[in-house]
């Protein structure tokens, strides 16, 4: 029998619950120091519950919780901030987010730099309307904080400075490499993937193409499943996130 855990006051958020027996909730959750946590909610959809207004994305919570195996029984939460006012294009994007971090993060895996790149997105989608720029952002930082950097700098073949009047395509098994011959895949243009290293994305197409790049790479770590978030996404018209 695995040893008893017990943790107080740990800072995270919920990324998604859903209902358990009668009264409960399963309730998943990214922490600062423990990773993504499965915690159980004894009796959260009582309407007496204390812990129901805390139970809400997008904001900032404290944590308590004991645990002997893989879930964990959660037996304090409350709100460390108010919840971030999250609207339109906004509240459709944050929802992405937890998708992806559902389907990306292990639980258990301790990442700090997790919870700052989706923190730093949630307050990029409060406080502005650019949607479409705050979510490259945010993939690109996860990736890295993944472990699986994008290299944006150099050619992967040759060692060569990312020029910005070339074209290159991306190959899975090694990366951005000058376009040659090869008219199949999609091509990249230098200008845009500058501007994506250095987090700048200030007009359509650089963001076209960050979507387009970030959307392939991604996709051969989510595997053949789809986000239902970014099926949503895609019949939105005139979205900047969305094209």
């Amino acid at each position: 029998m695995s040893e008893r855990e017990e943790v107080l006051l740990e800072s995270g958020f919920v990324l998604h619950q859903r209902a358990y027996r009668n009264t409960s909730l399963i309730v998943d959750c990214l922490t600062a120091r423990y990773g993504r946590m499965v915690l159980i909610a004894q009796g959260a959809r009582r309407a007496e519950s204390r812990q129901r207004s805390a139970l809400q994305p997008f904001r900032r919570v404290s944590l308590s919780w004991v645990r002997r195996g893989e879930m964990g029984r959660l037996t304090h939460i409350e709100a460390e901030a108010s919840a971030r006012e999250l609207r339109g294009d906004s509240l459709l994007a944050g929802f992405y987010l937890n998708e992806l971090l559902l389907r990306l993060v292990p639980r258990g895996d301790q990442n700090e730099a997790i919870l700052s790149c989706y923190s730093s997105c949630l307050d990029r989608l409060a406080e502005s309307r650019d949607a479409a720029r705050a979510l490259r952002l945010f993939e690109l930082d996860l990736l890295e904080a993944l472990g699986y950097r994008v290299d944006l700098e150099h050619d992967f073949r040759n060692g060569e400075p990312i020029a910005p009047d070339r074209e290159y395509i991306f190959e899975h098994e090694g990366g951005l490499t000058a376009s040659g011959t090869n008219a199949t895949m999609e091509l990249y243009s230098g200008k845009h993937l500058i501007s994506l290293r250095e987090h700048q994305l200030t007009d359509s197409d650089s963001l076209r193409a960050a979507r387009l790049l970030l959307g392939s790479i991604l996709q051969g770590h989510l595997g053949e499943r789809p986000l239902r978030t970014r099926e949503v996404l895609r019949e939105i018209v005139d979205r900047g996130f969305a094209r």
